[in-house]
């Protein structure tokens, strides 16, 4: 039987948030300013609109005959303050920040993805692949191709497992109220994640195609994880990766391609029926 600290593992790296295609409005720019220092005064407007002068300190205009009042010399430029032109962020908490914000507005995510699991232990590393849908609050489906049949939904009530490649007897059923009444999974890992995570900016990787911040986040309490690395999409801030290494070593990683947002998921897209002749097992 499927362990349930596995179904947890695989819960919590089940979704993240993105856009590849989608009629909302496009994420934030691709040339973010850099974070203030901590405890530096915040800085509202860029050089080039003091350049002159502070105009709230600037004299009066002249009264009409009078004698023209000798220029005030000019102010000179904070280049202190000035953002760098096409900089990298390199800010690890603000880029968490934008990626939750981006991942909140996400209302339904479909893609593919691909799988590793590495079991040191065992010396094993086993792939798998296949398409997943997710809509907030309490709809999720992984269905998978590799090993074909496999699948995981909730359906707003229960999660539901069923993996015929391992026991095409049983199936695992778990109420969802259980876990809160939301399956949100993004939540599970960026909610929150400058609080729960000391987090270090790596370097830049390409992941699919798309030019990504690699992050890897150690958690503060008690995880199922020991240690959680993202990528980050440099320009919707999308998590196209993600992988965790758990308490005996083992590395789960998955990526999502293809990623569209927003669309519309129906019902029955998470509906699911125990096949005849199998076992209900409630956990």
């Amino acid at each position: 039987m499927i362990k349930r600290s596995a179904v947890a593992a695989l819960l919590v790296l089940a979704a993240c948030g993105g856009q590849e295609s989608s009629a909302d409005s496009p994420a934030e720019g691709v040339t973010p300013q850099r974070a203030p220092a901590a405890e530096a005064p915040v800085v509202a407007e860029p050089v080039t609109q003091v350049a002159g002068g502070d105009t709230s300190s600037a004299p009066a205009a002249p009264i009409a005959n009078a004698p023209a009042a000798p220029a005030a010399p000019a102010e000179a430029p904070k280049t202190e303050a000035a953002p760098k032109a096409e900089a990298s962020l390199d800010d690890a908490t603000e880029i968490l920040r934008r990626t939750e914000r981006r991942a909140d507005a996400i209302r339904s995510l479909e893609a593919d993805f691909v799988q590793s699991l590495r079991v040191p232990l065992l010396n094993q590393t086993q792939n798998s692949a296949g398409k997943m849908y997710q809509r907030k609050p309490d709809r999720f489906l992984m269905r998978f191709t590799q090993p074909a049949g496999d699948i995981m939904v909730a359906d707003g009530r229960y999660f539901w497992l069923y993996y015929p490649s391992t026991d095409r007897t049983q199936v695992i059923r778990t109420s969802i109220a259980r876990g809160g009444g939301s399956v949100d999974l993004q939540r599970q890992f960026i909610g929150d994640a400058a609080k729960r995570f000391v987090a270090t900016l790596n370097r830049s990787e390409t992941v699919d195609g798309h030019d990504s911040y690699a992050l890897t986040l150690v958690p503060r309490q008690a995880s199922p994880y020991k240690v959680l690395r993202i990528w980050v999409d440099k320009a919707d801030y999308t998590v196209r990766r993600f992988e965790t290494t758990e308490e005996n070593e083992s590395v789960r990683r998955v990526e999502l391609r293809n990623i569209r947002v927003n669309g519309t998921l129906p019902d029955n897209l998470f509906s699911f029926t125990p096949p005849q002749g199998t076992q209900v097992f409630d956990q």
